[in-house]
């Protein structure tokens, strides 16, 4: 028995052994295989980013690259390492141009002992390295206060830009960069021509100017609409509530005043008081967004709004909102909203609500706050089953909440998701004809977008008389939020001929967004019009408000997106951020 149990013993050690090797054995295939597939994945990254072939590889230096003539020969050794062939010096910035000229009103940083420009395109030109001017144009200093481009609020911003409006404005700028002729560029390459944002210019002489030929002030979109299009022409009006928080924070109403543009349909401002809230007719809408302080006195103005018939769709509203007043509550058929995590998400139909009856499944990076329903009817949801768009009905009226903030994005999908839901509204009411309060508002931001166009226009024929070879390009993007949300389109300027190609600022640190970028702006390309758009690449981070190079690999990535979407170029943003890595990344590109 002994002897047996031995014989046992020295059979379950041979097995535990050959087991254990086994494992061995196995463990170690598995590590082979995966160190194998790395180094394939490696090597597949490495042969497509090596077969990257770019027409256009540019890069915009700010003056850091051409302060002396030390820093010039640095930057063009870095460039020539990394096979960059055309360069954007930052030649024109708010009170400092980097040229000589007889007509500019700020600091001239250029003299027979040093000219940062010439000496530039000389040591770039040596070396088969194109340069076009990079003309911060309409952020620029202004020779007086009438200059200045407002909001409707009249307001100064931080950001001060140049009326495009002012009739002395296009002119002035035009004799500047005229004197840029004096030089050996390859081009002149045009940025900050546009707005500050959707919410300018409402200065005294753009709006005088507008007036004399429209008929009608614009700054009337706040409060006073029936000055525009009569009360009774305005069958079913749409109003913005304008909180007073957004006095000072003009960001917010820009987006707001872009992607309600965008949707091309009728819409005005309603500051926040009572009684205007009091004062709005019926039936209409109010939209409702960025509203973070809400008083007692305007929540008892909405209820009564609601009370009367008015329809609401509210944007994201606050928790601490809802749960401070139990009429909104009943309003919005919600007991409060809990937080939405700042990401990418995906929203979809719940049921079939007339409302979004046409939306598809789309995906956004947005944040928000989720809709905790007590008797609200819920719309729309996140793929995960949250609910992101409810709808109650309060005796005539219809409240709809907006989980996310769907001003913010800029996503085609939300635009189209605005313009159903207030078109459904608008029908639902009953309410047919022409939405006469729209066109006004058409005119008007093609009024803007005209005054930017006629810079575009001359700056062109200047060049072209010149040297037909000279180029024009712009920092302009393609699609909607171009054209309503800075008043300038890209994809206009191509198919006339004034620009020659544009480097669209396409920036995000994300390779995700980055591909949704390019998506969207495929999506708004006239046919034939891709190969002269070259995406610009974000190439440096913020972290603790220090501003830092971003990864090599990241550069990488989205370069290689750059190049599967069919972009024969890019220009990368900036030479302050253009790292040794990202340099010799860029040098194992196919020329």
């Amino acid at each position: 028995m002994r002897e047996q149990n031995r014989t046992n013993l020295r059979i379950v050690n041979r097995n535990f052994f050959i087991f254990n090797k086994m494992q061995i054995v196995f463990a170690l295939l598995v590590l082979i295989i995966g160190i194998l597939f790395s180094s394939c994945n490696q090597k597949s990254n490495n042969e497509e980013t090596a077969s990257l072939k770019f027409k256009v590889r540019a890069l915009w230096v700010d003056p850091t690259g051409f302060v002396n003539a030390e820093a010039v020969d640095q930057m063009i050794a870095k460039c020539q390492r990394a096979g960059i062939n055309t360069i954007l010096p930052d030649i024109m910035l708010r009170e400092n141009i980097y040229f000589k000229s007889s007509h500019f009103i700020g600091k001239v940083n250029a003299d027979d002992q040093f000219d940062p420009l010439a000496y530039l395109i000389k040591k770039a030109h040596a070396v088969g390295i194109k340069v076009q001017a990079w003309s911060c144009t309409y952020y620029s200093k202004p020779q007086t206060t009438d200059w200045i481009s407002r909001s409707f609020d009249r307001n100064d911003n931080s950001q001060i830009f140049l009326s495009p409006g002012h009739p002395e404005v296009n002119p002035y700028m035009l004799s500047v960069l005229k004197d840029l002729l004096a030089y050996d560029i390859d081009g002149i390459h045009l940025d900050y021509i546009r707005y500050c944002n959707a919410a300018f210019d409402y200065s005294d002489v753009s709006r005088s100017t507008f007036q004399a030929t429209s008929g009608f002030d614009p700054l009337n979109f706040l409060d006073h609409p029936e000055l525009i299009v009569p009360t009774k022409q305005d069958k079913f009006p749409i109003r913005v509530l304008h909180p007073k928080t957004q006095i000072d924070r003009v960001w917010e109403i820009g987006v707001v005043e872009r992607n309600l543009n965008c949707t091309e349909v009728g819409f005005a401002f309603v500051s926040e008081s009572p009684e205007n809230i009091d004062a709005l007719h019926i039936p209409g809408l109010l939209i409702i967004s960025h509203f973070t302080n809400v008083s007692a006195s305007m929540a008892a103005a909405i209820k009564r709004y609601a009370d009367r018939g008015g329809n609401i769709i509210w944007i994201d509203p606050l928790n601490r909102v809802l749960s401070e007043y139990p009429d909104l509550q009943l309003l919005t058929g919600l007991t409060g909203t809990k937080p939405l995590p700042a990401g990418r998400v995906v929203v979809e139909k719940n049921g079939d609500h007339p409302a979004i009856n046409s939306l598809q499944p789309f995906s956004i990076n947005t944040s928000g706050g989720l809709p905790v329903v007590s008797n609200a009817d819920v719309i729309a949801k996140l793929s995960t089953g949250e609910p992101i768009i409810t709808i109650n009905n309060s005796g005539n009226s219809k409240v709809m909440v907006i989980g996310f903030r769907a001003m913010e994005s800029t996503s085609r999908f939300v635009i189209d998701l605005l313009k159903d839901i207030m078109i459904w509204y608008r029908s639902d009411a009953g309410v047919q004809g022409e939405d006469l309060l729209a066109r006004k508002r058409i005119e008007w931001s093609n009024w803007r977008a005209d005054q930017v166009l006629e810079l575009v226009c001359e700056v062109n024929k200047m060049l072209k008389e010149k040297d037909k070879n000279l180029v024009v390009t712009s920092s302009a993007g393609v699609g909607p939020k171009q054209s309503y949300g800075v008043y300038r389109n890209g994809a206009t300027w191509l198919k006339e001929g004034i620009n020659d190609y544009l480097f669209p600022m396409n920036y995000t640190t994300s390779t995700v967004e980055f591909e949704e970028i390019l998506k969207e702006q495929i999506h708004y390309t006239p046919d034939g019009m891709s190969n002269r758009i070259y995406p610009g690449l974000q190439i440096y981070n913020v972290e603790n408000n220090v501003l830092k190079s971003l990864p090599a690999e990241i550069v990488e990535k989205q370069l290689q997106l750059v190049h599967r979407y069919g972009y024969q170029g890019f220009c990368l943003f900036a030479y302050n951020s253009f790292s040794d890595e990202i340099v010799e990344m860029l040098s194992t590109l196919s020329y």
